[in-house]
């Protein structure tokens, strides 16, 4: 599902990682893509966001302050 919406779809990097919740992105780290999945929750301050459960990967938290990127 994510590799046929990721090849259709042009990717933005985003330094605002609030208001995405229920959106699709990736989350990467020194050029290259760490997870793909959808945002569930989401920090107030936008410092963070939870990446949904799915079939191959358990929720995960990302922090902004850790060097990830999100692009959607």
């Amino acid at each position: 599902m994510f590799e046929q919406w990721h090849t259709a779809t042009h990717l933005r990097r985003t330094v605002d990682w609030q208001d995405h919740v229920g959106d699709i992105v990736e989350i990467r780290s020194n050029d290259r893509v760490v997870r793909r999945g959808i945002v569930e929750e989401e920090m107030p301050d936008g410092s963070g966001l939870w990446l949904a459960a799915d079939a191959a990967d358990r929720r995960e938290y990302f922090h902004k302050d850790l060097g990830y990127e999100l692009w959607i």
